[in-house]
């Protein structure tokens, strides 16, 4: 999918503004690449236990490897096996150009109605998966990614973007994944669920002043859809909604963060998609938003509040927090409707060997629906936030409760045991008929001094009844 000519045209004054602001030499400092989300697990559960053990909240995501340098230097010798790791890893960011990661799986796969979790759009049905990942920086403040995904489900350009800018002002343009919340399994705003949209990002990958001040602002593309309801409301028509996404964080003190994340879901078709519109939108949702009146509904909005709160020493831990809604409630501006709750807490260090994560979800029934997009907020017929949030039928739609627990064995030095399950029960109200869905994951995975190599057993019952089941072999570098 190509990106329109008014998002080109935007993307273009991003790029004129972040060229000015760059060619300023007083703030030139490197630009900060990223690390791979959901697509290399080994490396990302290091640093999630390591980001614990440094007293250093992660309240989103994709992770700038910058940050990660910062949290290696604030943990010391603690962990020197973990660090040597990490560092050994992070050493194929230390070059001109270079390979960033690589992945590829063949699976024995079941044709049941089933979308894997954060895995962009795959299914059970899904035979086969490659992607990778490489880079080029040509100066100190530009850093261009290619990158790209393929199965018999989807194939994108994910990972392919060009970043330039500094620690406090980064440009991001093209396929960059977007993660607004501290969950390691999900998120209700926006995950890796879906594919990754086509989009401009500013952000700094640099907490700001001692209060470890953090923001990102970004405005996608999402795919087409025939279900844009007309700005007179009286027709469907074609065309391709916008997403504008705005995270705001702090750190007040060591080990605790707290965001403020917003989703604004618009244009299409004829639809408005002023600037001067869309702002006023954010600052009076209730105002602009679900009034059913002709040519004043604007679109969707989304907001959530999140805390995470990490306590290294001998047993460090972390526990997190997320409250969001879908649109605004009783006409405030200040009261969420539709509400969602997730909760969960992560133990790098339960034993010597053992790493465990729990997480819970439950939300109300008009989560990812809309009246002005028929599609409701999917990219690619995929719904781009919670994963729960597939395992339903639009319509009627009913909220749900999932639990996720994931125990991380190293066996040894060299592999590594995953085992994930999830659950999920939709709401039984509208007279819905579904079954509670379940599901485990066994992933091993056994590392060699250049590659990893691997296997995988998935199974379960989906919220129809149907169970399923796959094998697969993988081999990452």
């Amino acid at each position: 999918m190509g990106l329109s000519d008014k998002l080109s045209a935007t993307i273009g004054l991003f790029a004129l503004t972040a060229t000015t602001l760059v060619a300023l030499p007083a703030q030139a400092k490197s630009v900060s690449p990223y690390l791979p989300l959901k697509l290399s697990p080994e490396i990302e559960y290091k640093v999630e236990r390591l980001f614990v053990l440094a007293d250093e909240p992660i309240i989103k995501r994709p992770l700038a490897v910058r940050s990660v340098y910062k949290a290696l230097a604030k943990i010391g010798d603690q962990d020197p096996a973990l660090s040597r790791s990490i560092k050994r890893y992070l050493g194929r960011y230390n070059h001109t150009a270079g390979l960033t990661h690589g992945s590829a799986k063949l699976t024995i796969d079941d044709d049941v109605d089933k979308h894997l979790a954060n895995a962009r759009g795959r299914t059970v049905g899904s035979s086969y998966e490659v992607h990778a990942g490489a880079y080029w920086t040509p100066t100190d403040s530009m850093w261009i990614t290619l990158g790209g995904l393929h199965s018999d489900d989807t194939s994108s350009w994910e990972g392919s973007y060009v970043s330039f800018g500094d620690e406090w002002l980064q440009i991001d343009i093209g396929y960059r994944p977007h993660w607004f919340g501290p969950f390691q399994d999900s998120d209700m705003l926006i995950a890796t669920n879906a594919e990754t949209m086509p989009s401009v990002t500013l952000s700094n990958t640099v907490p700001l002043t001692d209060f470890g001040f953090t923001y990102e602002l970004f405005l996608a593309q999402m795919s087409e859809s025939d279900l844009v309801l007309s700005q007179e409301r009286d027709e469907y028509q074609t065309g391709e909604p916008r997403l504008f996404g705005v995270h705001f964080g702090f750190q007040p003190f060591d080990g605790f963060a707290i965001a403020f994340n917003r989703l604004m879901q618009y244009g299409g078709g004829d639809r408005d998609e002023d600037f001067s519109s869309l702002f006023k939108a954010f600052v009076d949702p209730s105002g602009q938003d679900n009034i059913g009146q002709k040519g004043r509904d604007f679109g969707n909005q989304l907001s959530s509040v999140t805390t995470r709160y990490t306590f290294p020493g001998e047993f460090p831990f972390s526990v997190y927090m997320e409250y969001a809604g879908e649109d605004t409630s009783n006409s405030s501006n200040f009261r969420l409707g539709n509400t969602a709750l997730m909760f969960g807490f992560h133990l790098p260090k339960l034993t010597k060997t053992l790493d465990l994560t729990y997480e819970f979800a439950d939300w109300q029934n008009a989560w990812y629906v809309n009246s002005n997009y028929g599609d409701g907020l999917r990219n690619e017929d995929v719904v781009i936030g919670h994963w729960g949030g597939q395992n339903r039928d639009l319509n009627p739609p009913v909220g749900a409760t999932t639990h996720m627990a994931k125990l991380i064995w190293e066996m040894s030095g060299r592999q590594i045991l995953t085992s994930t399950a999830r659950f999920i029960s939709n709401e039984d109200y509208y007279n819905s008929d579904y079954d509670d869905g379940y599901e485990l994951h066994l992933e091993y995975t056994h590392i060699f001094s250049k590659f990893l190599a691997g296997a995988e057993i998935y199974a379960g019952q989906n919220v129809y009844g149907d169970s399923f089941a796959t094998a697969t072999g993988f081999i990452r570098w």
